[in-house]
């Protein structure tokens, strides 16, 4: 009967033990208050000390993690960022497809200087246009609106594509003179049109009139940050104005 005790006890301890160790693992139990005995329950298999060593770092090791991904993200950014040379913006009274964009991009390209210097040419063409004639939402025009005026204050943003309506618009807006002088506004004329394919999906209309503008910098807050700028984008102006 002694040996059977002896073996209960042992089972019974083992089982305690055990519960304890599951305790340890989830947190319930605090070890400061273990005896010696139950002190020197430790986990014994690989898989235990993982999950023993997950549990006490867990924090370290999700920060750590959170860590790597954002330097990663931005180690990537930085080396897949393209640095334009130019953005030019159309500002028209009318829906414009990104097949138009692309084109676009392809044709100033040809015209645009090495502005930073890093050996090749990149423009980027973007839009701001919209329907202004019932069919578009009344949020979406004021959402397009207030995309104009912050690339107003963008100093690498000089060039736009604009019809005869915006370009009253966008001037009646300037309390100190035209955003956009006469002597800055050059119609688009057959050379800018072949480079669109065929299967755009707007700007079919080539009757219609569309200009390139450059806008005034000169008084403004952008002047000395634009200086540079202003200088390719004039030379390209002047370029499409000489084309016959």
């Amino acid at each position: 009967m002694a040996k059977k005790s002896e073996i209960l006890r042992q089972r019974e301890k083992a089982q305690k033990d055990l519960l304890e160790l599951k305790k340890m693992r989830a947190g319930m139990l605090d070890t400061e208050h273990l005896n010696d005995d139950d002190k020197k329950i430790v986990p014994k298999t690989l898989e235990e000390k993982a999950d023993n060593f997950f549990y006490h770092h867990k924090y370290k090791l999700i920060l750590c993690a959170f860590t790597a991904i954002v330097l990663t993200i931005m180690i990537v950014s930085c080396f897949t960022r393209i640095d334009y040379d130019a953005k030019i913006t159309f500002y028209c009274y009318e829906y414009v497809d990104n097949k138009v964009l692309e084109a676009s991009d392809e044709w100033f390209k040809e015209l645009y200087p090495d502005v930073n210097g890093n050996g090749k040419v990149e423009v980027l063409c973007t839009e701001c246009s919209f329907d202004n004639h019932g069919t578009e939402l009344q949020e979406t025009i004021t959402t397009k609106q207030q995309k104009i005026m912050t690339i107003l204050n963008d100093p690498t943003a000089l060039l736009f594509v604009l019809d005869d309506e915006s370009i009253e618009y966008l001037n009646s807006i300037s309390k100190s003179g035209p955003i956009f002088p006469k002597e800055n506004i050059v119609l688009l004329g057959k050379d800018y049109y072949d480079c669109l394919t065929n299967d755009r999906y707007s700007m079919k209309d080539t009757e219609k009139k569309r200009y390139l503008c450059l806008r005034n910098i000169e008084g403004t807050t952008i002047e000395k940050k634009a200086k540079e700028t202003y200088t390719a984008a004039k030379e390209v102006l002047e370029k499409v104005r000489n084309m016959k």
